[in-house]
């Protein structure tokens, strides 16, 4: 049977690598025996890391004599082949990436924070990333992503899946291009990206079919015109699973026509500085994941079951009845985040014993991080796992 075969052994156990995330990990399942080795340790040596800058220079020397001789040697499992991620943090020379890009062709994943080495020579950088034709993703911090860079992202990375880009002065012009140009991008992360407005979240409406994931942080130029773009789009209305919302210029009238239309959405965060009803959160009925961080609720009169499985919430305060509320209502929470200044109680003769009653009601809870300025003792810590069996992580 082929090594890629969907029922090879070799393909089961690189599925299931691929959900490890300890290094350790990772290296003992290369000890195990001949197969794992060959299947664990692409994951082992995909993302070189050097500790400091104090030390970046001599570990880098050491790292390309070990990717040269990799190449030179021809074994069976080349180092340099396996190596997929590539941060250009500490680089100054463009010429050391040359050598990286030269020595280790299949890199996917790129990250720079690196201000100068990018800016230094826009004509190096269109040929490294010509270079490097498999890129996937790709991560710009700071000033590193400017419109030019983003043209030579346009011209050389066809198959980019990923687009990060935080404190950048990229503006319409640069992501407009790369959106008619790219048409395979699932994940887009715009953070403090000031320059951007309205027009590229139209443009991405039209143009980005494949995307599943949307991050938008702090933009200040985008607002409910954009958000309403994203929710009458058609690709997005079945393809957008989540949506990460921060610090924007948007009220309740865009979230509930975006919940109306972007049918699939399962993941949803919101990060808002006004406080909204509860028919935002009865409009997104399909999700699965919620996070809220707002002043508070506006009551909580949801009757039917929703279907939420991981709901954290950061306000201010929180009424009783609303936490009541949310416990009958989301009783399918196998995950609750709940940090609040205050649990706002009529009577506060046994708020710690209602609290627990009222948690109890999730019998599918797993995991429990309760904030909320009161003590609990290790009694009643005992009753809420007691009455929630499958409860195995608590933080009160």
């Amino acid at each position: 049977m082929h090594l890629y075969h969907p029922l090879s052994h070799h393909y089961i156990l690189v599925q299931v690598f691929g959900y490890l995330k300890n290094q350790r990990d990772i290296y003992n399942c290369t000890l195990v025996n001949t197969q794992w080795n060959i299947s664990a340790s692409p994951f082992l040596y995909r993302a070189p890391k050097f500790t400091s800058r104090a030390t970046f220079s001599s570990s880098l020397t050491k790292y390309l004599q070990t990717i040269r001789s990799a190449k030179d040697e021809q074994t069976f499992q080349p180092y340099h082949e396996m190596v997929r991620e590539w941060n250009l943090k500490y680089i100054k020379y463009v010429s050391v990436a040359y050598d990286v890009a030269n020595y280790c062709p299949n890199i996917e994943k790129l990250g720079c924070n690196n201000e100068g080495f990018l800016l230094g020579d826009n004509m190096n950088i269109k040929n490294l990333l010509n270079s490097w034709t498999r890129l996937k993703s790709i991560a710009l911090y700071h000033n590193c992503g400017t419109d030019l860079i983003l043209e030579a992202i346009k011209m050389n990375c066809g198959r980019l899946e990923e687009l990060i880009l935080c404190n950048c002065p990229v503006t319409d012009i640069g992501l407009i291009q790369v959106f008619k140009t790219i048409r395979g991008l699932k994940f887009l992360r715009f953070n403090q990206c000031h320059e951007i407005s309205n027009q590229s979240l139209t443009m991405m409406s039209e143009y980005c079919d494949s995307l599943v994931r949307l991050e938008l942080i702090n933009c200040n130029r985008l607002n409910d015109n954009g958000i309403l773009a994203l929710a009458n789009s058609t690709h997005l209305a079945t393809n957008l699973r989540s949506l990460y919302l921060e610090a924007l210029n948007i009220n309740q009238r865009s979230l509930l026509v975006l919940a109306r239309n972007i049918m699939n959405l399962r993941e949803l965060y919101l990060r808002i500085f006004e406080s909204f009803g509860d028919e935002v959160i009865t409009a997104f009925n399909c999700l699965e994941q919620l996070t809220l961080h707002c002043p508070r609720i506006i009551g909580w009169s949801i009757k039917e079951a929703i279907v939420i499985r991981e709901l954290s919430l950061f306000m201010s305060n929180i009424q009783l009845q609303e936490l009541n509320a949310i416990c009958n209502t989301c009783h399918l929470l196998e995950k609750f985040t709940l940090d609040v200044k205050q649990i706002v109680a009529i009577s506060f003769i046994s708020m710690n014993r209602d609290i627990i009653k009222v948690l109890s009601k999730l019998k599918y809870l797993r995991s429990l991080a309760l904030f909320c300025g009161i003590i609990f003792t290790n009694s009643e810590i005992y009753e809420l796992k007691t009455n929630c069996i499958r409860l195995t992580q608590i933080n009160c």
